[in-house]
């Protein structure tokens, strides 16, 4: 091995790490994907303290919004949890 190709391979081992280094960190990331939750409707009276008649009935008012889903009722548990902390959502409202 000639004195250059011994600079050479000596410069990739030095230099190599540091690109490498410097692409993932200038390289952009995909930004995580959140994955949604949802809450069955008996998880949601359960929250709630009540009972499935008032639980269709604030959804009839638009207080919660419900999906039904393969013959199952969900709510998107983002939305519950921030209904239950703004209070858009009472315990015995009627």
């Amino acid at each position: 091995m000639t004195d250059f190709e011994m600079l050479q391979q000596l410069l990739r081992d030095f230099l190599k790490p540091i690109i490498t280094e410097a692409l993932a960190e200038f390289t952009p990331q995909p930004a995580p994907v959140k994955e949604r939750r949802f809450y069955t409707r008996e998880e949601a009276c359960r929250l709630l303290h009540i009972g499935t008649t008032t639980f269709y009935r604030l959804a009839k008012k638009g207080k919660i919004v419900i999906l039904k889903i393969e013959g199952k009722t969900l709510i998107d548990a983002d939305d519950l949890d921030e209904a239950i902390e703004t209070r858009s959502v009472f315990r015995y409202q009627h």
